[in-house]
């Protein structure tokens, strides 16, 4: 049953009958890449707007470029919300489109609202992926890949394994290292050199994105301090120490960089 509040123009669950409708209209969908804005994305609102709809006296067709439909006028369940999300970014894994997708769907998917007695759809996932993934690897990057590697196990021979500074670096480059080996946008990856322990990375879809290395500043650790420390030793001139100060680097001049990894679109 539809209903209304000061909010919504339309709140309420799709019945099981609406849901499949949206299913099949995802599904349905055969298109390349360059199509997919306009066959997926229109097949699937389409379908889940005509249902939100009903009733109200207008539908999709009475909408158009001059008289747009407003998505946030309209909700339904976080459940069903996030079900039919993840089945159009399933089906957009075929054309390694689905990251962007993602972005793209949150400007014209309803709202979504909590509702504890409205549970997730059963849904049969079927995998869409290319079976193989080409990946391209300059052999810069194959030793920037390695640098990594290594600067790591530095951190944690310097620091110890228990540290935190070794623990971050560690988990920051395996997790930046694994996006690497997604197929969510394509399966045909070229991964080249951006720095002595960065990486550049061009997608199938045409989606870039950076691996980057953000190494810690070493600075004064006295109170009141906190002059940057070069790794000569050295500081920017007019910051030498007042009388009886010495400067505590936060990390040792003969020591790796701390740092992490992290991923820049």
């Amino acid at each position: 049953m539809t209903t209304t509040d000061d909010h919504y123009r339309v709140k309420r669950p799709l019945t099981s009958r609406e849901i499949d409708t949206v299913l099949a209209a995802v599904n349905d969908t055969a298109a390349t890449a360059e199509l997919l804005t306009r066959a997926l994305l229109n097949r699937a609102m389409r379908a889940v707007f005509t249902a939100l709809l009903a009733g109200t006296g207008t539908t999709w067709d009475d909408f158009d470029a001059e008289h747009r439909l407003d998505p946030a006028a309209f909700a339904i369940p976080t459940a069903q919300w996030q079900t039919i999300v993840e089945a159009i970014t399933s089906r957009a894994q075929e054309w390694g489109t689905a990251v962007t997708l993602a972005l793209d769907l949150i400007n014209v998917m309803p709202s979504a609202y909590e509702d504890p007695n409205i549970a997730a759809p059963v849904v049969q996932t079927v995998d869409r992926r290319p079976y193989v993934h080409d990946m391209h690897i300059t052999r810069e990057a194959v030793d920037v890949i390695a640098a990594c590697d290594a600067h790591v196990q530095a951190l944690g021979a310097c620091y110890g394994q228990d540290s935190q500074i070794y623990l971050d670096a560690l988990h920051s480059w395996h997790h930046q290292l694994t996006l690497l080996f997604t197929m969510n946008m394509g399966a045909d990856t070229h991964i080249s050199k951006d720095g002595t322990l960065s990486l550049y990375v061009t997608t199938a879809s045409g989606y870039v994105f950076g691996i980057i290395f953000h190494g810690h500043r070493r600075h004064c650790t006295v109170d009141g301090c906190g002059v940057t420390i070069n790794d000569n030793g050295t500081t920017p001139a007019g910051t030498e120490p007042a009388a009886g100060h010495q400067h505590a680097p936060s990390y040792p001049l003969d020591a790796p960089q701390p740092g992490q990894w992290s991923y820049h679109s």
